[in-house]
């Protein structure tokens, strides 16, 4: 038996220009499905933020962003409403599981009165520090409350991290809350 003489070509070239055309067709399909899917993703975002706000807000009609400078950087918008309701901050914040891992929309009215909170994302942890969004008696007890009311609201026994973030958005609200009023 003889052995095959080793071409250069046929054992290294080849196979990394096959790999290569792989990845580039793969990356080209990659950013049109993007591109395809990223005006819907972000029309389904802007749905339900429209929803979180009208949720937590309930007696107001419309909403216009407020632009602010100097708001808390958990605050990511402000909105008033416009039949002078009151306003809705979206927050993005840290929470136990990481920075920015906590997203909330957060309803205050005219009177400085919380109105309604809703958590849209988080990372906490499951069964635990996720109480946060699926206990009543946790999340229940903060509309009606003004800013120090909210401050001294109870904690979720063995979730305190969660709770104490959950507390300090509600607070960030509050400070974003004496910027843009009236």
């Amino acid at each position: 038996m003889t052995k095959a003489k080793s071409n250069v070509m046929t054992d290294f070239v080849a196979p990394i220009a096959v790999l290569v055309i792989i990845c580039v067709v793969m990356s080209a399909l990659l950013a049109l499905t993007n591109s395809a899917t990223a005006p819907i993703i972000e029309e389904a975002e802007r749905k339900a933020n429209e929803a979180a706000r009208l949720e937590v807000l309930p007696d107001a009609d419309s909403f216009e962003k407020v632009e602010a400078a100097g708001l808390p950087d958990a605050v990511k918008e402000v909105y008033q409403a416009s039949n002078g309701a009151g306003y809705t901050f979206s927050l993005t914040t840290t929470g136990y599981g990481g920075k920015n891992t906590l997203k909330m929309t957060i309803g205050i009215d005219a009177e400085g009165k919380l109105t309604g909170v809703k958590v849209l994302s988080h990372k906490e942890t499951p069964g635990l520090g996720s109480k946060v969004t699926t206990e009543e008696s946790f999340y229940g007890q903060f509309p009606g409350l003004d800013a120090a009311g909210a401050a001294a609201a109870d904690t979720i026994s063995g979730a305190t991290f969660s709770s104490n973030y959950y507390k300090a958005a509600i607070a960030d609200a509050f400070a974003a809350f004496e910027q843009v009023k009236g």
